[in-house]
């Protein structure tokens, strides 16, 4: 629909500018044809989608461990791990406690 309205205004504009240039008035009637031409440029203008995708990788040796609830004693499992401004979260889905995990060094 905005595309069909977008259409019908730079034809309007268009219209009215081909009159200006006829009429002698030549400015008035080039600004209205780059008017014409914007809108058309805005309304049919390529959208690009962008999927941003986070996946957490263990490097080097991993010993897996069970991880418990430090509240409750919950056993905790690996699809409630999510990733917030860099970090992994890991939260129980008994309490609704949230723990951050942390690596320890590799040395």
């Amino acid at each position: 629909m905005e595309k069909v309205l977008a259409l019908i205004f730079s034809f309007i504009a268009f219209v009215i500018g081909l009159a200006f240039l006829i009429t002698g008035r030549v400015a008035l009637g080039l600004l209205l044809f780059a008017v014409a031409l914007g809108i058309l440029f805005l309304a049919y203008r390529r959208k690009e989608t962008v999927i941003v995708e986070q996946k957490v990788e263990i490097g080097g040796d991993v010993s897996s461990q069970l991880l418990k609830c430090r509240n409750c004693g919950a056993e905790l499992k690996k699809d409630s791990m999510e990733v917030k401004l860099g970090a992994v979260f890991i939260s129980c889905p008994y309490c609704h406690s949230q723990y951050q995990l942390e690596e320890e060094p590799k040395w």
